[in-house]
């Protein structure tokens, strides 16, 4: 919408130019051919040139080539505009020689003859525009960098040629034949005074030389060169002649640019002289600043933390113009000192570099005092007598400190083969640099470790969908059996498993184990550890001998630091028995239907996969007890019982058995509820580090 308006202004802006210039034209042709020239009709055909010269003004002001800042563009654009002022003064002049005549009727030299209205019309038009887009330019360079009173001074001198046109319009319109931008009285002599004063005020305004290179410098002083000549050309009033004939305001405007042009063009050109000498100094401090803002750019963007350390070094190369560069990094945990980014040394030399220096050596003397170190002589500082050893042509070196939360980080170094290579300004610049450094490879660190803890969080989120879907979906439906069971998972994965095997219409195989160690190792085996009793629950109808061929299996797969403990139990309802072994897991509970008495059994067994199978067979033991009506069943993983509340005291087997003793006449899934609730009530807001599997077993009657 503000694109669509602005072409719609430019439109509005160029035909109502091109409609007063035509029309202007028009009139003026009238007057050639008619031979009559009313003597009132001057005023109002400069009020329209006037007017139609805004309009041109406002349009070329619109114009990007104009609004660009950049100051090369601008001088190039100065160029360009100077040079279109002389092909169209200078080309109709020499491609169609028109000689003006003093009329000798009342009609102004203007009307001598066709070609000059048209002369003059075509070369007043064009040179103007010109002049207009090279007073914009002149106007942007001497605004650079400029306060009020620059600017101030700048419309000071149009609101002088604005009087200097308006007492050259009455006082003389055009009657004369000759014209000269120059005093014919007191009056235009103060005035031109006043204006050339002004003029070479605003020309002592040149701050924008200070923002070119050294090679830009030279190109701009030569391009100047060339273009004076052609300024002084432009400014002798005798070139404006014929736009004179045209219009008085014209030709004053005109001349009163070229006289400008010419005077800003001679003080730049001694203004880039001046500051030829000290070019290679502020091209320096430019490339610092570059290379620091390139550093800050790269903060933003690169976030590799590789990437961060080879940029840091390459840099520091670039900035500082040394010959070497690398970058040693402090592991914080054992304080080891590594390389870990260069510039300028190969491999080979690399593996010569010791790290593992005297105590009084540089790095030791960076890290303890936490303070920069300029050494423009290698071979009179005895902190880096091994860098000599190292590279026996580096000569003078810079270094400086990494330093993160009061704690030196690293230690960047450069180096050169000439002695004297750097001053403190070079210290100072790289003290900043490393500062910006540090913050970059800081950011860079910390998103390393992000992705690496949000890769952790997803697999364990993985692993934690993988271990619920190893828990039945559903308990057992057995006729004589109610059974309920829960796995409260912690935060980390564990390794709680608890399920059933339906061994055939009487017997069912009861599990519940639990992984040692906790997350995704956990998961897999406790994955693995269905697997085996799935496929072994069928072929040993020993719980002993199942678990005994199980630990075989899993002491084989299993590293050294996991172990399994485990329970796994037949319920035998044709026999009314329940034969289990425990390898190394909590007791089992079982409670009285009579007495309500909570009664403990834990027969001997070790954890699966300690042992390769001797001391593992020898010390399993395996148990057999009756069933009766109302017998209830408890199994449960050391999560329940090592339960914590906020003070650190655990839940505990006592508990549990007081909340056991208490539940007589309930449902297994009110017996689990009832647990469940007992052990919120108990924990609190304490965090749960472990799983917590429950599966109770109540006989009912058939």
């Amino acid at each position: 919408m503000k694109i669509i308006t602005l072409k719609r202004t430019n439109l509005i802006l160029f035909v109502l130019s091109i409609f007063f210039l035509a029309f202007i034209f028009l009139i003026d042709l009238g007057f050639y051919y008619t031979r009559n020239y009313p003597s009132n009709i001057y005023g109002l055909r400069e009020f329209m040139i006037v007017f139609a010269l805004l309009f041109f003004s406002s349009l070329i002001y619109r114009q990007h080539y104009i609004q660009e800042k950049d100051i090369l563009f601008k001088l190039k654009s100065l160029f360009v505009a100077i040079l279109g002022v002389y092909l169209a003064t200078a080309l109709p002049k020499f491609l169609l020689p028109i000689q003006y005549y003093k009329t000798t009727t009342d009609l102004p030299v203007l009307f001598s003859s066709l070609m000059t209205l048209l002369h003059s019309t075509f070369v007043s038009i064009f040179a103007t525009l010109f002049f207009i887009a090279i007073l914009f330019i002149l106007r942007d360079l001497i605004f650079y960098k400029s306060k009020k009173g620059t600017r101030r001074l700048f419309w000071a001198g149009l609101i002088l040629l604005l009087i200097y046109v308006l007492y050259e319009q009455f006082q003389y319109g055009n009657a004369h034949a000759e014209w000269s931008f120059k005093g014919r009285d007191r009056v235009e002599w103060i005035l031109s005074g006043a204006m050339l004063i002004v003029m070479m005020l605003l020309s002592f305004r040149t701050a924008w030389v200070n923002m070119l290179n050294k090679k830009q410098k030279i190109l701009t002083f030569w391009a100047g060169v060339l273009i004076l000549p052609g300024a002084i050309a432009l400014s002798r009033s005798s070139s404006y002649q014929s736009i004179y004939y045209y219009s008085l305001t014209v030709a004053a405007f005109d001349a009163y640019v070229a006289y400008f042009v010419y005077i800003y063009v001679l003080f730049s050109l001694f203004s880039i002289l001046l500051h030829l000498p000290t070019a290679s100094i502020f091209d320096r401090k430019m490339n610092e600043i570059s290379s620091l803002h390139n550093l800050s750019r790269t903060i933003s963007s690169v976030m590799d933390y590789d990437a961060v350390l080879k940029k840091v070094t390459e840099l520091t190369t670039e900035v500082l113009s040394s010959d070497y560069c690398w970058l040693e990094m402090i592991d914080p945990s054992t304080e080891a000192r590594k390389i870990v980014s260069w510039r300028g040394i190969n491999k080979t030399n690399l593996k010569h570099y010791s790290l593992d220096g005297e105590e009084g050596n540089l790095s030791h003397w960076i890290i303890r005092n936490k303070y920069s170190v300029l050494i423009n002589d290698v071979s009179k500082d005895l902190r880096v007598k091994h860098l000599k050893f190292w590279k026996k042509d580096l000569n003078s070196l810079l270094a400086v400190p990494l330093i993160s939360k009061g704690n030196v980080i690293g230690i960047l170094y450069a180096a050169k083969r000439t002695e004297f290579g750097f001053d403190n300004e070079d210290r100072e610049l790289l003290q900043a640099f490393a500062n910006q450094a540090t913050v970059a490879i800081e950011n860079a660190n910390l998103l390393k470790e992000s992705i690496e803890r949000e890769r952790l969080a997803q697999e364990l989120r993985v692993a934690h969908e993988t271990q619920l879907k190893l828990l039945p979906k559903q308990m057992p439906a057995v006729e004589q059996l109610d059974i309920e069971g829960i796995c409260i998972t912690a935060n980390e994965v564990g390794g709680d498993y608890y399920g059933f095997i339906s061994l055939d219409d009487s017997r069912l195989g009861i599990i519940i184990g639990d992984v040692s160690g906790k997350g995704i190792s956990a998961a897999f085996y406790m994955a693995e550890l269905k697997g085996i009793i799935e496929a072994y629950a069928r072929i040993y109808q020993s719980p002993k001998e199942l678990l005994s061929q199980m630990n075989r299996v899993l002491y084989q797969n299993v590293d050294r630091q996991t172990f399994v403990s485990l329970i796994y139990a037949i319920v035998d309802l044709q026999k009314n028995r329940i034969r289990f072994s425990r390898a190394g897991h909590c007791p089992l509970l079982v409670i009285s239907p009579d007495t309500g008495e909570v009664l403990r059994f834990q027969p001997a067994g070790m954890g699966l996969a300690l042992d390769e199978g001797k001391l593992f067979d020898r010390i399993l033991d395996e148990q057999e007890l009756p069933i009766r009506d109302g017998n209830i069943f408890v199994f449960y993983t050391d999560g329940l019982t090592e339960a914590r509340n906020p003070e650190g005291d655990e839940f505990g087997e006592e508990r549990l058995t007081a909340v056991l003793s208490q539940i007589k006449g309930k449902s297994a899934s009110e017996i689990v509820d009832t647990i469940v609730h007992q052990l919120k009530s108990f924990v609190g807001e304490a965090r749960q580090h472990d799983d917590i599997s429950i599966l109770v077993v109540r006989v009912k009657k058939p």
